[in-house]
């Protein structure tokens, strides 16, 4: 885009998603993270002099965010959005039409009652889906005080048409179609169904840009959105939900339209994309060009994520007197050069925080392995997440399809052609547990009470659901075993006793358990979790007081510490 025309006909809208506000905020260590980029992003915006910006989704990282986070949100927001700065932008289409879920249905840079100069536009995401029985999203709350512009919202998912935003600076149109969150075989189910409309604008002066958030990754069928889905006449997706960041735009076939997915602004996961480095995107359109410039994030924790091979048994560097203390030592060193590394980011982007490492530490054999978190706690002082520093994987292809401590691994044509019979993911839970080496080692857990709680979790977003399932079975468990006076030299036996039991009344449990489910849903989830205390050859599990009082909702970081409640949740891959 050359120079002469970087002018009043140029839109200038940064780019954004996944912020995740809130995450981690139970955690000393980085309970400021998401909130400190995200308070970046508005300074970039600030300082770049944008039109607009443009979320792509999962602003806050709860669906009911703490007070807290809605707090601290609102006043970064107010902070950078509201002043004497004009506003370029006309917005041309029926605005009744995008915001029919608020009260005043008006874009707030135009509602008299505020002051805005930096509009913001947002899509809701995964973690900010519509919930209760007033459907109401966190977004709902946000754009009720005016700071947002909450659009793409769609209450009837058995057809969608997508009316697109339609703005102008100067000689420029564009026109935004916006897509919240949906569930992924739902949307495509949609798609192949030709329910889903995206009418175009008549003529071909608009710029048409798209935002959604959904899985772009291949995740198994149908579980992800196809880029030949999109119609062609979109020329710029802006893609959320993936936390790998892919800022520079892709284009699949001729004509087609350009991809650009920004990742997000805080790592909520220890894994490798979320260790490349973030940014946001300052696009410029003019008329049917447009361009992306990166715009790195500097206040964003380092994190390393790297591989470590330990030695081999039988070759010449292996021990094989102490296998454990040379994978010690290999680590060691390794962490050393990772830490180095950390520092050196640190100083580039002159941030005083601790870093994030992950180690992948693959092992051929057992005797090998040592006890992570023990290790990680002597970097508590140099890491931020000493408890969660290591992955432990077998490298030995062999070994991996052998059995493990009695349990097979699945086969990879034990899913094959899922849809052939799966109409729902607890189908795929019983399908598992059918194996009997499976079956049998659940001595504590209800394969009929967890396959309650996984639907509960896919179809009421209840990410609490597992939790509550798991600790509701184990404090019965353990009742049981008092009134039975289980010896500890036979405890295996009685708990074969107890489960047969269980499962002769497991249709009362599942009574019992829908029961905690709606406890937890109307009271929060409880803090009182058992905790762990882990040495190297044993895990003990201590009772926590069933009289502490129960509090609202924290993190879902992932498991970190010598004392993991086990509400901690993560979700797999980079897409959060």
């Amino acid at each position: 885009m050359a120079k002469e025309i970087l002018d009043d006909n140029v839109f200038k809208i940064l780019i954004a998603t996944d912020n995740h506000l809130g995450y981690g905020e139970s955690k000393p260590n980085i309970a400021q993270d998401s909130f400190r980029a995200f308070e970046e992003i508005l300074q970039l915006a600030i300082k770049n002099e944008v039109d607009m910006m443009l979320l792509g989704g999962n602003l806050f990282h709860e669906n009911q965010p703490s007070s807290y986070s809605f707090q601290k949100c609102t006043q970064l927001l107010k902070k950078y959005c509201l002043g004497d700065k004009a506003i370029a932008i006309e917005f041309l289409s029926d605005q009744k039409e995008h915001f029919s879920h608020l009260e005043n249905p008006i874009v707030n840079y135009e509602d008299p009652n505020l002051n805005i100069s930096l509009p913001i536009f947002a899509i809701h995401g995964s973690h900010e889906t519509p919930s209760g029985s007033k459907f109401v999203s966190a977004l709902d709350a946000l754009s009720s005080t005016g700071f947002i512009n909450y659009f793409g919202r769609y209450n009837d998912l058995s057809e969608i048409e997508i009316k697109p935003i339609l703005l102008k600076k100067g000689d420029t149109k564009i026109a935004i179609y916006g897509l919240s969150h949906v569930p992924d075989q739902r949307l495509v189910r949609l798609f192949q169904e030709k329910k889903v409309k995206m009418p175009r604008v008549d003529d071909n002066d608009w710029f048409n840009i798209l935002v959604l958030h959904q899985n772009r990754a291949n995740r198994g069928a149908k579980n992800f959105i196809p880029y030949d889905i999109i119609p062609d006449f979109i020329d710029l997706v802006i893609w959320g939900h993936e936390h790998d960041c892919n800022i520079k735009p892709t284009q699949y076939t001729q004509g087609g339209p350009h991809i650009i997915q920004p990742g997000s602004s805080v790592a909520t996961s220890l894994s490798e994309g979320e260790a490349t480095e973030k940014h946001v995107g300052l696009l410029k359109v003019y008329k049917g060009t447009f361009k992306i410039i990166p715009l790195p994030l500097k206040s964003v924790r380092p994190f390393i994520y790297e591989d470590i091979v330990l030695c081999k048994p039988g070759t010449d560097e292996y021990d094989l007197q102490s296998p454990k203390k040379q994978a010690i030592s290999d680590v060691k060193a390794k962490l050393e050069e990772m830490i180095q590394k950390a520092t050196i980011k640190k100083e580039d982007n002159n941030t005083p925080f601790k870093p994030l490492i992950r180690l992948s530490v693959k092992y051929y054999t057992e005797v090998q392995i040592f006890n992570g978190i023990r290790l990680g706690y002597q970097y508590e002082n140099r890491v931020a997440n000493p408890g969660e520093m290591f992955k432990f994987s077998n490298f030995n292809p062999k070994d991996r399809r052998k059995r493990t401590d009695g349990v097979w691994p699945v086969s990879n044509s034990e899913f094959n052609d899922v849809d052939d019979w799966a109409t729902s993911v607890e189908d795929v839970v019983e399908k598992y547990f059918k194996n009997y080496e499976r079956s049998t080692k659940m001595k504590v857990l209800s394969v009929k009470l967890m396959t309650q709680a996984v639907s509960r979790s896919v179809d009421h977003n209840d990410y609490h659901s597992l939790a509550v399932a798991c600790k509701a079975q184990i404090n019965k468990t353990v009742k049981l075993l008092e009134e039975k006076n289980a010896d500890c030299d036979d405890i295996d036996n009685i708990l074969d006793i107890i489960k047969q039991e269980r499962i002769k009344d497991e249709d009362k449990e599942v009574i019992e358990l829908a029961k905690e489910f709606e406890k937890e849903r109307t009271v929060g989830t409880p803090t009182d979790i058992d905790e762990y205390r882990i040495s190297d050859d044993e895990v003990e599990v201590v009772r926590a007081s069933v009289d502490k009082p129960v509090r609202g909702r924290g993190s879902r970081g992932g498991r970190g510490g010598t004392k993991r409640p086990r509400r901690s949740r993560g979700r797999g891959g980079q897409a959060r």
